[in-house]
C-alpha cells in the first residue's frame, strides 16, 4: 500500500514537472559572464535544480562521512576501554582467587594445629589411664 502511493505520488510529480515544461518553453538569456547564451526557461530551471541537488547530496555525504568517523573512533575508544576494563577485571579476579588460596591454606593450617593439639590431649589421656 505504502509503494502504490509512492508510485501515485511519483507520477503526479511528473505530470506537474512535464505541464511546468510545456508553459514555459520560452527562450530566456542567460549571463555566465564572459558569454550570453539563449535557452528555453524550463532548461534553465531544471538546470539550477540539478546544480542545487548535486550540491546537497555533497553536503549530506561530507556530513555523513564525518559522521561515519565520529563514530568508528568513539567506537574504537569504547573498543580499548572494555579491553583495559576487562584486563583490570582478570588482574583483580586471579588477585582475589590468590587470597582466596591464601585464607583457605590458613584455616587448613589451622585445623591441622587444632588436631594435632586433639591428638596430644587424646595421647595424654592414654597416658593417664
Amino acid at each position: 500500500m505504502k509503494n502504490q502511493w509512492r508510485i501515485v505520488l511519483t507520477i503526479l510529480l511528473v505530470i506537474v514537472v512535464a505541464v511546468f515544461a510545456i508553459l514555459n518553453v520560452e527562450s530566456v538569456p542567460v549571463s555566465f559572464g564572459f558569454t550570453t547564451v539563449h535557452w528555453p526557461l524550463i532548461l534553465v530551471l531544471l538546470v539550477s535544480i540539478l546544480i542545487g541537488a548535486v550540491l546537497m547530496i555533497l553536503f549530506s555525504s561530507i556530513n555523513a562521512f564525518q559522521h561515519n568517523r565520529a563514530y568508528k573512533d568513539l567506537e574504537k575508544t569504547s573498543d580499548d576501554r572494555i579491553a583495559a576494563l576487562n584486563a583490570d577485571n582478570e588482574r583483580l579476579t586471579k588477585r582475589l582467587q590468590n587470597s582466596k588460596s591464601k585464607q583457605v591454606a590458613g584455616q587448613q593450617e589451622k585445623q591441622i594445629q587444632d588436631l594435632k593439639a586433639q591428638i596430644t590431649d587424646l595421647q595424654e589421656k592414654l597416658a593417664t589411664k
